[in-house]
């Protein structure tokens, strides 16, 4: 039975940590507000710092950990601002997941490299921080391979370089969701006045495809007592238009069209951007062949060249999908990062949570590829390979 105190405790510590998660997303200050590193000062037995702010995040924003697609999310009025928040957030989740997977592989890439060349087991450890498995089993390996090599033996392997294949439809699917309507006053904003059509609530000064009342410069059909056109006028309409009006109208224009290509929103571009991101993070990569020379044939070395040929060809793969394939993108949410922090004005309490624990997911999935990818190069380095 849950005892009612501690259950009350937990409720409160829970409402607490969302309101820091929005508040900091996961920052320095946050760590500060939860105690420092470690457990959080709470006096409840069990219950850890990062299951809290895991709880948190998922409570504050459920999009940002839940399994299914942030494109369905709510998290603002405006469209157009939804869609971008929702890639963005769904992009920070595949990249995440693809740091996560591209460590795990790695660190297992390097374990039956060691284990096949004689490593212990217990100097392949984890290492503590981001990417601390596939360095703390790389690490160990690449020393051995180093001590291998330290009577003048030479191994070079050359390795072709993978190719990655982006599911386009997926993508394709994302950037449709992202095609949000022009507004009426973006429309008129972007379009040139004389390929600017539509309802004038206001007087029409152009074409009018309706009736006319006003003057009409031109052949009107029909005029009232005073001569004014009450009728179609055939040519420039200056007045009121009962339907479509074209070029110019000193009013309002409702459902207003334009006969040229508009740009879309930088909104929808930028949705496009975390869209492509997504589709590149879960990019299959082939792995590569390899050509494996050696300049000795010792058990020592035999034991390396036969674990290389069957456990190096993934290592190469992952090495190129992070360092090469997704580089870019991750550039692209890094920018767009730094650029929403300062969007976040007007956009509500959700956005914001989800927004800035977004951004932490990318900062620490990009801390986690930058070491499992240095971890890796100090092995496939060891025997001259790169990809």
């Amino acid at each position: 039975m849950v005892d009612p105190q501690r259950a009350s405790k937990l409720r409160t510590i829970f409402a607490h940590l969302t309101l820091f998660t929005v508040a900091c997303g996961g920052t320095a200050a946050c760590d500060a507000m939860l105690g420092g590193s470690g457990n959080v000062n709470t006096n409840v037995q069990g219950v850890s710092k990062e299951s809290l702010v895991g709880a948190a995040k998922g409570a504050a924003c459920p999009e940002l950990v839940s399994g299914g697609n942030a494109m369905q999310g709510k998290f603002t009025a405006d469209a157009a601002v939804n869609a971008k928040i929702g890639a963005f957030v769904q992009a920070a989740k595949d990249f995440q997941a693809a740091a996560n997977q591209a460590e795990s592989q790695l660190a297992n890439a390097c374990k039956k490299i060691g284990q096949d060349i004689g490593v212990p087991a217990d100097q392949m450890q984890p290492q503590s921080g981001p990417g601390g498995a596939s360095k703390g089993a790389c690490a160990a390996v690449s020393a051995k391979i180093q001590s291998i090599l330290s009577a003048g033996v030479q191994v070079k392997v050359e390795a072709q370089p993978p190719q990655c294949q982006v599911n386009a439809s997926a993508q394709a699917s994302c950037e449709g969701q992202c095609k949000v309507e022009l507004t009426p006053a973006e429309i008129v904003a972007q379009c040139e006045p004389g390929k600017l059509s539509g309802q004038c609530q206001g007087t029409c000064s152009g074409t009018c495809e309706g009736t006319c009342s006003g003057t009409c410069e031109g052949e009107c059909t029909a005029k009232d007592a005073q001569g004014n056109c009450k009728g179609e006028c055939k040519g420039t309409c200056s007045g009121q238009c009962s339907a479509t009006c074209h070029a110019k109208c000193e009013g309002e224009w409702k459902a207003p069209r334009c006969e040229a290509e508009l740009t879309p929103p930088k909104a929808q571009a930028d949705c496009n951007a975390s869209c492509k991101a997504s589709a590149d993070f879960k990019a299959q990569c082939t792995k590569p062949s390899l050509n494996i020379q050696t300049s000795a044939n010792t058990e020592a070395v035999q034991k390396l060249i036969a674990s290389l040929k069957v456990n190096l060809p993934g290592l190469l793969a992952v090495q190129f999908k992070l360092s090469k394939q997704i580089a870019g993108d991750v550039q692209t949410l890094t920018r767009l990062s730094a650029q929403l922090k300062g969007e976040l004005k007007g956009v509500g309490g959700k956005a914001i949570a989800c927004l800035t624990g977004a951004a932490s997911a990318i900062a620490t999935a990009s801390a986690s590829v930058k070491v499992s990818v240095q971890a890796s190069a100090s092995v496939s380095g060891k025997v001259g390979a790169s990809v």
